[in-house]
C-alpha cells in the first residue's frame, strides 16, 4: 500500500468519514501529486481495502475508497476492481443512470464513468479547480470594484469593501496553493441526471455541471457560508435538495439546487451525513452520536436518543420503514417508526462510513475494514486477526 491508514490524515481519525479529512485542516497527506494521474493501485484483497462509500447504478453495487480503488459487484456476486486513472482517496460515488456516474476524491479530483463503473476517467483535478476558483473570485472582485466606483451610501460602501477584502483574501490563498499544490478534497457528489451533478467539499467548495461534466462551474456563492465551513454531504429527492456540513451547517433547496436557504440547525457540531426516509422525512447525524429527524423539510427537528457517543456517518431507510445509521466502533443503530433505537455492533468493531440494504435483514457496509456484511460473516476473533495481519 502507498501509505499507512494513519498517514491518510487525521481527518479520518475522528470519523474516518471523508468529512473528517477536512476537519483538522490537514486536507492532504501526500505532497507527491502524481497520485492525481497515477492509475489506481491493484490489490489481491480488494474487498478488504479501505472503502468510503457504496452506491447502486440500478443493476449492481459500486464501492470506492483508498488509492483510487473502485470495486463493482458482478452478476455472480463477486467483486471486481475497476480501471481508474487516478490513485487518490475516492470519497464518494453516485449514479445518474445504469451507465453514467461520478465519483469525487482528494486533490480536487472528479471522476466519471460511462459504462456503469467498469472504467473511470478524470474530469477535473485540483490544479483545474484552482483555476476555476481563481477566475470566479477575480470576477467577483471586478464586479465589486465597479460598484464601489459609483456607490455613495457609506454603509453600503463599508459592506462592499468588506466583501472585496474577502474576495482578495481568497485569491491570495489560491495563489499560495498554486505554488504548494492542490489540497482541497471533494467530500460528496450528487448525480441528478446524465447532464447534471453537484460536487461539494472542504472550505465550502461547491461546483455544478450541466453538460455531463465537460465543464464545471463554481457556485459557492449560492450558499450562506461566509466562514467557508466544510460541506460534508448532499442529498436529494425530486426537487428537494439538502446539504449538511461542519459546525451544524444545514442548507435546503426546493428548486433542484437553483436557490439555497440556510436552515436553523438543531446542532452546532459537525453533521457528517443525511438521508431521506420513505415518508420524505429528513435525517441528519454527526459528531458524538447526535442524530435528528425533521418531518417538515428541516424547519424543525426532533432529537433521537441514540444512546451512543460515537460519531455517526451515514444512514439509509429500509423498505419496512426502519432507519439504519452507522458509525464508529462497529455501531449500527436501527430506529423504528416510534423513534425507538436498537443498538447493534458489528463484530469487526470497525469504523463504518456507509450502508446499503441488500435484502430484507441483509445489509452491506463500507469502512476501515473494507466491505462488511450484516449479518456478520466473521467472528470478532477473526476480524481482530484480520486487522492485525493488515497492520
Amino acid at each position: 500500500m502507498r501509505s499507512s491508514f494513519a498517514q491518510f490524515g487525521l481527518l479520518l481519525g475522528a470519523l474516518f468519514s471523508t468529512a473528517v479529512y477536512a476537519q483538522d485542516g490537514n486536507t492532504t497527506t501526500n505532497t507527491d501529486y502524481e497520485v492525481i494521474s497515477a492509475p489506481a493501485l491493484s490489490s489481491d484483497e480488494i474487498e478488504r481495502e479501505v472503502l468510503i462509500e457504496i452506491a447502486s447504478n440500478g443493476q449492481q453495487l459500486v464501492a470506492v475508497g483508498a488509492h483510487g480503488n473502485v470495486i463493482r459487484q458482478d452478476e455472480s456476486g463477486s467483486w471486481i476492481q475497476a480501471n481508474v486513472d487516478s490513485s487518490v482517496l475516492i470519497t464518494s460515488v453516485d449514479f445518474a443512470s445504469a451507465e453514467k456516474g461520478w465519483a469525487t476524491g482528494h486533490h480536487g479530483v472528479i471522476l466519471t464513468t460511462e459504462d456503469g463503473g467498469q472504467t473511470w476517467t478524470r474530469q477535473l483535478d485540483g490544479f483545474q479547480l484552482m483555476e476555476l476558483e481563481k477566475a470566479f473570485y477575480q470576477k467577483k472582485v471586478a464586479t465589486l470594484q465597479e460598484r464601489l466606483e459609483t456607490e455613495e451610501d457609506k454603509e453600503v460602501i463599508s459592506e462592499l469593501e468588506w466583501q472585496l477584502e474577502e474576495m482578495q483574501f481568497q485569491i491570495s490563498n489560491i495563489e499560495v496553493a498554486e505554488e504548494e499544490g492542490p489540497s482541497k478534497p471533494f467530500l460528496d457528489i450528487l448525480a441528478v441526471d446524465e447532464q447534471t451533478a453537484f460536487a461539494i467539499g472542504a472550505y465550502g467548495t461547491f461546483l455544478k455541471t450541466a453538460d455531463g461534466g465537460a465543464n464545471w462551474q463554481v457556485i459557492s456563492d449560492k450558499l450562506e457560508n461566509p466562514g467557508g465551513y466544510h460541506l460534508n454531504a448532499i442529498i436529494a429527492r425530486n426537487s428537494d435538495f439538502f446539504i449538511v456540513g461542519e459546525a451544524g451547517l444545514l442548507f435546503s433547496s426546493e428548486n433542484s439546487g437553483e436557490d439555497w436557504t440556510r436552515l436553523e440547525s438543531p446542532y452546532r457540531g459537525s453533521l457528517f451525513g443525511a438521508h431521506l426516509d420513505n415518508a420524505n422525512n429528513l435525517w441528519v447525524y454527526g459528531l458524538r452520536g447526535n442524530a435528528y429527524v425533521s418531518e417538515d423539510k428541516g424547519q424543525s427537528f426532533e432529537q433521537i436518543e441514540t444512546g451512543t457517543s460515537v460519531n455517526l456517518s451515514a444512514g439509509v431507510a429500509t423498505d419496512s420503514g426502519e432507519q439504519l445509521i452507522v458509525g464508529h466502533s462497529g455501531t449500527i443503530l436501527k430506529v423504528d417508526a416510534a423513534l425507538n433505537v436498537e443498538s447493534l455492533r458489528h463484530p469487526s468493531g470497525s469504523v463504518m462510513t456507509d450502508i446499503v440494504v441488500v435484502n430484507d435483514g441483509e445489509w452491506l457496509m463500507t469502512g476501515r475494514s473494507g466491505l462488511l456484511h450484516w449479518p456478520a460473516k466473521v467472528t470478532e476473533e477473526e476480524a481482530l486477526a484480520s486487522q492485525q495481519g493488515a497492520q
